[in-house]
């Protein structure tokens, strides 16, 4: 394997294949068991995204803590900044699960969403 080669887990189902992608202009997959483990390899090498499930303040709530999730994936290189964006927030309840708490975080064009609703408790 070259510098830029290198080696992932694929996680687009549950046989968890150990890729090998080797880089250059083209890149080649090794290591999958389906087609979704050459698109996820692909994917990983050029442009890598995660899911980013996290919690926020709640006030007035039951539980001090509400559950969310990005809507869907965001660069894996923006990652922090969500987190940062994330990190002093504070909502008020009620919320409602799949309500929209942050529109495009850390201008990623995703939308952070309440994974639970949340009543009003004073």
């Amino acid at each position: 394997m070259s510098d830029e080669d290198r080696e992932v887990l694929c996680v687009r189902c549950p046989k968890g294949c150990r890729l090998k992608l080797f880089i250059d202009e083209n890149i080649v997959v090794k290591g999958q068991e389906c087609k979704l483990g050459v698109d996820y390899g692909k994917k990983e090498a050029r442009h890598p995204e995660r899911e980013v499930p996290t919690t926020v303040k709640i006030k007035n709530a039951r539980w001090p803590r509400l559950p969310v999730r990005s809507k869907k994936s965001v660069p894996l290189a923006k990652i922090d900044e969500v987190m940062e964006e994330l990190r002093g927030l504070k909502v008020e309840a009620p919320v409602k699960k799949g309500e929209v708490i942050v529109q495009n975080v850390a201008d990623t064009s995703v939308d952070i969403i309440a994974e639970r609703d949340m009543e009003r408790e004073v």
